[in-house]
């Protein structure tokens, strides 16, 4: 039912409603004068239905025709629909299955061919290998330059023992030619003196 008898109308309603011209409702106010409330035509829906009946039952015709042509439609549209959630359903799994493949901000995915990807493989194990060879040298160099360390303060002690040794040795040495010297100036002087005595001067 497009128009309800225990119902009220403006033009603006009816109109919109029957798709009839405003100012034809209004004429047919005026005819039939129908009663107005703040100066504007208020209809009842029984009103409507005797004068408009020819234009109503138009209208629940062409409305019962849009129904079936829609049910006709619908029908059509049922196998349409299946398909549609069989697309969504695939939709659905080639997300999961392109999740596995998602790449972060900063990760790169790369293609390669069947030989790029094995001279790619061999040049990571010698990456590996060189790597491990380079960690293993610089522990060999730290090793070395520990060892020299050590080497250096081991002869810098050496040598300052030595120098000391040096210097109690020159010491000794000069006390002795000084205690010979003292010696050999006694003992020319005690000669000298017995010469003396033996009248040999």
């Amino acid at each position: 039912m497009l128009i309800e008898p225990n119902l009220v109308y403006s033009i603006n309603e009816v109109s919109e409603i029957l798709k009839i011209n405003p100012r034809r409702i209004q004429r047919m106010g005026k005819r039939h004068k129908v009663e107005k409330v703040d100066n504007r035509y208020i209809f009842k829906g029984s009103f409507l239905l005797l004068v408009f009946k020819d234009t109503i039952k138009a209208l629940s015709q062409d409305v019962s025709q849009d129904v079936s042509q829609a049910f006709e439609v619908s029908q059509d549209i049922k196998p349409l629909l299946v398909k549609i959630q069989e697309l969504e359903h695939q939709v659905i799994e080639l997300k999961k299955e392109l999740a596995m493949f998602e790449v972060a901000d900063n990760e790169r995915l790369e293609v390669f061919t069947e030989d790029d990807y094995t001279v790619f493989t061999n040049r990571l194990i010698e990456w590996r290998t060189q790597q491990k060879e380079l960690e293993q040298k610089a522990i060999e160099i730290q090793e070395v330059k520990t060892d020299a360390k050590e080497n250096v303060a081991h002869y810098k002690n050496l040598f300052e023992y030595q120098r000391k040794q040096s210097d109690r040795i020159l010491e000794m040495h000069e006390k002795l030619i000084v205690t010979i010297g003292e010696q050999t100036q006694n003992s020319i002087q005690r000669n000298h003196i017995e010469a003396k005595d033996k009248n040999y001067l």
